[in-house]
């Protein structure tokens, strides 16, 4: 029988992985895909393939004996990448499994189209959105003709706060700025793995801790366990305002509460539990900009780099930057002459480093 499934569509799936990078010029996009590609990829079919490729649900087809399906995938860490091609079936998931072993299954429809059926009602997945399936919550999906998804699978555990959003067992992300481009870089890191999986015990585990934090900042466009939409919106003006008022050195959480029009007490129960005090994303969004302005050409003076980045003189520029950053400004800025420049040191500060500096 003549597989749907054939080297034109490999070759295809190739290209979407690659972000369009693939095939170089002058490759024949018809031709079989490169051995390297072909030789990890999995081909399941039939009945049995379809027991083989369903990670918690139970997999149905109009005629199962047809079914085809090719799976890519890297182990990375505690979580695993992947990229599938399945002809048209329904997986359902039930919620079966002991609750150590909860996974929660982030995908980008990259051809074809989803429905994904749940408590809440049916959604329809077309290319480019991103939705997830929970093993806490039972629920079905759809998948129509020849369908692409590329994505990760992480412990349910690895998402601390959004337990009530998992377990609605299915449902698609915010199609937002960070959802589009979490969904093209899944995609990309899976192809740079498939085409080098030598990369080393430090590119894999510090892939593994982009891919975790990539999956939780999709899950905080949800509201976290325990509180409500106006809370989320609320924390996300605080954000604007802040990047909008910081280099002010009047500004300050008396300031913010005022704009936002909440009191100090609401405002830092805004706050509680998050990975982060308000003090300190205020605090790390001057340093970052304090960096910038210690990098600017022509060189300014302290006080200027102060005045400009919301500290109230040099000195109190030269406490907090020596402190959090390990250097003092006019060293850093030495330093950076001193050789030629590195993408640390033209980078704004990670959410990653704040987190253990400030």
């Amino acid at each position: 029988m003549e597989r749907v499934i054939d080297d034109a569509e490999l070759t295809a799936w190739l290209g979407r992985l690659a972000g369009g990078s693939w095939p170089p010029l002058g490759h024949d996009p018809q031709i079989a895909p490169p051995g390297w590609f072909a030789g990890q990829v999995i081909r399941l079919d039939g009945r049995l393939g379809m027991m083989q490729l369903s990670n918690f649900g139970s997999m149905t087809a109009d005629d199962p004996d047809a079914f085809e399906a090719a799976l890519l995938r890297r182990s990375i860490g505690a979580t695993m990448l992947y990229s599938t091609l399945e002809t048209a079936h329904t997986v359902r998931y039930d919620r079966a499994t002991p609750e150590d072993d909860d996974i929660v299954i982030i995908g980008m429809v990259g051809q074809g189209g989803q429905r994904l059926h749940t408590a809440s009602g049916v959604q329809l997945m077309s290319v480019g959105r991103v939705g997830f399936m929970s093993s806490l919550g039972a629920s079905a999906v759809e998948q129509f003709g020849v369908t692409n998804t590329t994505g990760v699978v992480v412990p349910a555990a690895a998402i601390a706060g959004y337990r009530h959003v998992l377990a609605r067992g299915a449902d698609m992300f915010p199609d937002t700025p960070l959802t589009r481009a979490a969904g093209a870089a899944l995609a990309r890191m899976l192809f740079e793995w498939a085409q080098d999986p030598d990369q080393g015990v430090g590119a894999l585990a510090g892939t593994e801790a982009a891919l975790l934090a990539l999956v939780r900042g999709l899950f905080r466009q949800f509201p976290g366990d325990g509180e409500t939409d106006r809370a989320s919106e609320l924390r996300a003006e605080a954000g604007r305002i802040i990047e909008r008022r910081h280099r002010d050195a009047a500004f300050g959480i008396e300031e913010l509460a005022a704009e936002l029009h909440v009191s100090r007490r609401q405002l830092f129960r805004l706050y509680a539990g998050t990975d982060e005090s308000l003090a300190s994303r205020l605090l790390r969004r001057r340093l970052v900009t304090a960096r910038e302005e210690l990098l600017s050409v022509p060189p300014q003076d302290l006080t200027t780099v102060a005045e400009r980045s919301g500290f109230t003189d040099a000195a109190a520029l030269r406490a907090q930057f020596s402190r959090h950053v390990g250097h003092s400004p006019s060293a850093f800025r030495l330093s950076a002459r001193a050789r030629p420049p590195r993408l640390a040191e033209a980078m704004l500060l990670s959410d990653e480093q704040a987190g253990s500096s400030l």
